[in-house]
């Protein structure tokens, strides 16, 4: 994925969820957008419904008690 603001390569978290009853059941994640999506196409091809995808990008955090950087995605 590519950061608007700066334009550089930043990986993201995909994942993927099933809508039921207003609560989120999750049923795949990765951080292949390719792997993601065929995923999601099995998935179609075999129940015949669609899931949610849920984009999350990795965000550099200071841990000011350990004092490291920690790269999550959030």
């Amino acid at each position: 994925m590519i950061d608007v603001d700066s334009g550089e390569q930043v990986n993201a978290l995909y994942k993927l969820y099933k809508i039921k009853g207003g609560k989120k059941e999750e049923k795949f994640h990765t951080t292949d957008i390719m792997r993601a999506l065929k995923f999601h196409k099995w998935y179609v091809a075999r129940y015949k419904e669609g899931l949610y995808m849920e984009i999350l990008p990795e965000k550099t955090v200071y841990n000011w008690k350990e004092k490291k950087l920690e790269k999550n995605f959030l």
